[in-house]
């Protein structure tokens, strides 16, 4: 009887060293998947972190973008509000909302684009500016109420800005031109067409063609007359073909 005792005591011990073995193994065996999978949050972390950071530098970059565009705008009297809070944004949500502003403030620019006279009328040299100069019919001097640029017969002419047609048809000195009517007072003209596209009551967008180049009129050759007014003032037309530092007011 106590040999049986003892034996059954020690295949308990067996039993018992065995478990215990195997409870320690299986411990250690998830102990080191817990550390695997923390260690692959970890690198999840930092590339999201990684990732968050360069969205935020693009962003930055965007931003800075539309700064400058502001300031370039400013130059010429446009004012424009710009989102902020780049750098406190800390979340989804706020990358969202952001994104939503910056968005808005580009619509905002192209749309202000569009509705003041900036730009080109036609792609050619400038062969005379805008202020006094000597008159190439008379020979004395004369005060230049436009730019002259040079064009090829038949070339587009653009709409520099949304507007309505006020006038198309003949101008003394002008010869066949178009007058528009845009918002903030500004108004452009443009003379010396050799064909007019539009007709006056008609409504234009920025960069829509209005007609082609020509020579008619008090004219020298083939080229285009350009003119900007605002409530009626003459304004220099070089301040608007360009957006950079040397066209300010």
């Amino acid at each position: 009887m106590a040999k049986i005792l003892l034996v059954f005591v020690g295949l308990l011990s067996a039993f018992s060293i065995y478990y215990t073995y195997k409870s320690s193994a299986d411990c250690k065996q998830r102990i080191n998947t817990l550390q695997t999978k923390l260690a692959e949050k970890d690198k999840l972390i930092d590339k999201l972190k990684k990732e968050k950071e360069e969205i935020l530098a693009k962003y930055k970059q965007i931003e800075e973008k539309i700064k400058k565009a502001n300031k370039a705008l400013k130059r010429k009297g446009i004012k424009l509000t710009l989102p902020q809070g780049g750098t406190y944004i800390t979340n989804p949500k706020d990358i969202n909302l952001y994104t939503k502003k910056l968005n808005l403030s580009l619509e905002k620019i192209i749309k202000t684009l569009s509705d003041y006279p900036v730009g080109v009328p036609l792609y050619g040299r400038i062969t005379s500016r805008f202020g006094w100069r000597r008159d190439p019919f008379t020979g004395k001097r004369a005060f230049h109420t436009g730019l002259d640029l040079r064009a090829t017969y038949k070339q587009p002419i653009f709409a520099t800005a949304n507007g309505k047609v006020v006038y198309a048809g003949w101008g003394k000195g002008y010869g066949k031109m178009v007058k528009i009517k845009h918002k903030h007072g500004y108004t452009t003209l443009y003379g010396h067409m050799y064909y007019i596209k539009v007709r006056a009551g008609q409504y234009v967008k920025a960069g829509q063609i209005i007609g082609y180049a020509g020579s008619t009129g008090r004219s020298t050759g083939v080229h285009l007359h350009y003119e900007i007014r605002r409530y009626g003032k003459l304004i220099n037309p070089i301040k608007f073909l360009y957006l950079n530092s040397r066209n300010s007011f």
